[in-house]
């Protein structure tokens, strides 16, 4: 017989062995992948907690709600102080190693790289991040849009353009998508592309107006109307004259 010093021994080294065992495989899921924009290969802290995907979130709440009430705080998405360490990044980039593909947090880490170029850099660059997302959850069309609009304003064009038509690959009615793309497109000055991404958004009920404004200026909105229902209505009439004149000649 054991003694409960001896069981109480064996149960932290099982747990211990169950704890690293679930690390491992978990870290075989959400490697740092790629290259930063300066094609230098990308690194990252290794795995702690996690990873987990941010689709399922509503599935492993208490996971979610663990990461973000110690580490994803109002006071971290808002850049204005760091939760567990002094620094704002360092919680993000526990968030983004536990959550790779977190909405908020990827896009907390662009505005804090886009808004504070001279503060403490991200401890990985913000490009990885997204990389290492998308390898990790790749059905996952919002990341490839925040990507995108990351890429957009860091002027890497073609890159930007390239994830916004895979988001759209995934999602292709999602107005918020389409929304973003078609304000990608009128930058670039394909206003007729542009307004195809506005007539989808704009149809479902997409509350901004601001690429119809933009394209308002441009003499692109509204969109002129296909008069399909009015072509068809004047094919018709002919057959159906036709049929009448028969008939009265018979």
């Amino acid at each position: 017989m054991l003694t409960l010093k001896q069981n109480s021994f064996l149960f932290l080294i099982l747990f211990c062995l169950i704890l690293s065992f679930t690390t491992t495989i978990y870290a075989k899921n959400a490697p740092w992948v790629g290259n930063n924009l300066s094609n230098v290969r990308c690194t990252g802290k290794g795995q702690g907690f996690g990873p987990f995907d941010y689709l399922k979130r509503s599935s492993l709440h208490s996971k979610l709600s663990i990461v973000e009430s110690h580490h994803f705080t109002y006071q971290v998405e808002s850049l204005r102080r760091g939760q567990s360490t002094t620094l704002v990044v360092g919680d993000i980039d526990y968030t983004l190693r536990a959550w790779p593909n977190h909405h908020r947090a990827l896009n907390a880490i662009t505005r804090y790289k886009l808004l504070h170029p001279r503060k403490p850099k991200p401890r990985s660059p913000v490009e990885c991040y997204f990389q290492r997302a998308i390898n990790f959850s790749p059905a996952d069309a919002t990341t490839r849009m925040l990507y995108g609009m990351y890429l957009q304003k860091t002027h890497h064009i073609k890159m930007a353009d390239k994830q916004y038509k895979k988001a759209l690959e995934l999602s292709p009615q999602n107005p918020i998508i389409c929304y973003n793309y078609g304000l990608f497109l009128f930058g670039q000055k394909k206003y007729s592309q542009a307004q195809q991404q506005a007539i989808i958004a704009y149809e479902a009920k997409f509350p901004l107006n601001g690429l119809k404004n933009k394209l308002k200026r441009v003499k692109f909105w509204p969109p002129k109307k296909t008069p399909k229902s009015v072509e068809s209505s004047v094919s018709k009439t002919p057959k159906t004259n036709k049929t009448n004149k028969t008939n009265k000649t018979k």
